[in-house]
C-alpha cells in the first residue's frame, strides 16, 4: 500500500480487491481478480456489506500528521510493516481458532485487519496514542470488524487488566514508551491464561542524547532500555522467554522499502499541503537518524516469545534468606523468653 498515490490511499475499490487478495493468499487458494472486481460491479442482493464499503462510506479525514505516516508506511500504519507479517502474529503467539487474541499498541487499523484476516477468534486491541485512538476505532468499524474486534483506549502507565482473560498477547512496540517497564510486565503475566504466551516487540539499546533526534517525531518520548535489563523486568514478573530475536534487519528492510516508495507516492500526490509536507519531512530526518542508529548497532529491535508458566514465579533468593532469618530470630526471641 506504501506505493500507491495519495489520492488512492483512501479508494475503497482498491482496499477490497488487497483484502481479497491477501485472503486468498492466506486460505491457499487461486485468486480471480477479473471475477472478484466483476462481482464489485455487482453485489449480491442479500449482501448490502459490499455496496455500503465501497460506495457509502465517507472517505476519512486524517490529520497531517498520520497522513504523512500512511504516505510512508501505508494507509492505517504509524510505522514500517506490511499484511504478511502481520498476520503471522496469531501464529507467533500461538492462539488456536476461537481463541482471544488481546493486541497491545497497534497505532492505527492495518494490523489488527491483517490479523482478523488470519484469525478469526475475537480481538481486543488497546491504544495509549490519543492521536490515532479515533482513526483506530473508525478504521475498524469501516473495515466492517467491529463485530470482533474491540478497541479500548488506556493509560499506559497505570492500566489494570483483568486476570487470566486472554488466550495470548501481541505487544507491538509499548515497552519502547512506557516509562515503568515493570507495571506492564506485569499486566501482561496477570492476564494471560496459564500456559499462554505473549510476542513482544520493541527496540533496545543504550539509553542517551543520542536517542532522542530518532525518536523526535514519536507520540511519546522514547524510553529505551538495554536488552540485558528489558529481559530482567520480564522473568521478574513471572514470564519465561522463549525466543528472543533480533529483528533488526527485517525492520530496516521494511523502513527502507517505505523510503523508496515515497518518491512515487510524492510524484502521483498531485501537490502537498504544507503541513502534511512539513510531518514527513520531520518523520524522514527521525528515521535517517534512527536508521543509522541501527546499521551501527546502537540501537536494535527484538521480539521476545514469552510465556506464563503454570507454576508461580520463584522467589528470589535474597527474599528467601530475608525471610528465613526473620523467623529464626522470632523463635530464638521465644524461646528465650522468661
Amino acid at each position: 500500500m506504501a506505493g500507491v498515490a495519495l489520492k488512492s490511499l483512501f479508494d475503497k475499490r482498491k482496499r477490497a480487491l488487497a483484502t481479497a487478495r491477501f485472503r486468498a493468499w492466506w486460505e491457499g487458494e487461486a485468486f480471480d481478480e477479473a471475477a472478484f472486481l466483476a462481482s464489485l460491479e455487482s453485489p449480491p442482493a442479500n449482501d448490502p456489506g459490499v455496496e455500503k464499503e465501497l460506495f457509502d462510506e465517507a472517505e476519512p479525514s486524517l490529520s497531517p500528521r498520520l497522513k504523512a505516516l500512511g504516505m510512508l508506511w501505508g494507509l492505517g500504519r504509524i510505522m514500517p510493516g506490511d499484511q504478511a507479517m502481520d498476520a503471522l502474529e496469531p501464529a507467533r503467539v500461538g492462539v488456536e481458532r476461537g481463541a482471544v487474541l488481546a493486541v497491545f499498541g497497534p497505532g492505527l487499523p492495518a494490523p489488527l485487519i491483517s490479523i482478523a484476516l488470519a484469525h478469526p477468534g475475537r480481538i481486543e486491541a488497546f491504544e495509549w496514542r490519543e492521536e490515532t485512538i479515533a482513526e483506530l476505532t473508525d478504521g475498524v468499524r469501516r473495515a466492517n470488524y467491529d463485530d470482533r474486534i474491540s478497541v479500548t483506549r488506556i493509560d499506559l502507565e497505570a492500566n489494570v487488566w483483568p486476570v487470566g482473560v486472554f488466550d495470548g498477547i501481541w505487544c507491538l512496540d509499548d515497552f519502547s514508551f512506557v516509562c515503568y517497564a515493570p507495571h506492564l510486565a506485569q499486566q501482561i503475566f496477570k492476564s494471560l491464561k496459564e500456559g499462554a504466551r505473549a510476542v513482544v516487540e520493541s527496540y533496545v539499546g543504550l539509553p542517551g542524547d543520542h536517542i532522542q533526534p530518532a525518536f523526535a517525531t514519536s507520540f511519546a518520548e522514547p524510553q529505551i532500555r538495554p536488552r540485558a535489563d528489558l529481559l530482567q523486568v520480564f522473568a521478574d514478573a513471572g514470564l519465561t522467554v522463549d525466543e528472543d530475536e533480533d529483528v533488526t534487519a527485517e525492520h530496516l528492510d521494511l523502513a527502507r522499502t517505505g523510503f523508496r516508495n515515497l518518491r512515487t507516492v510524492l510524484a502521483d500526490s498531485h501537490g502537498l499541503d504544507p503541513q502534511t509536507g512539513r510531518e514527513i519531512a520531520w518523520e524522514a530526518q527521525a528515521w535517517a537518524v534512527r536508521m543509522k542508529l541501527m546499521t551501527q548497532g546502537r540501537l536494535a529491535r527484538r521480539r521476545f516469545s514469552l510465556r506464563k508458566d503454570t507454576l508461580p514465579p520463584a522467589e528470589p533468593e535474597i527474599e528467601v534468606r530475608a525471610r528465613e532469618a526473620l523467623a529464626a530470630a522470632l523463635h530464638a526471641s521465644k524461646t528465650n523468653a522468661p
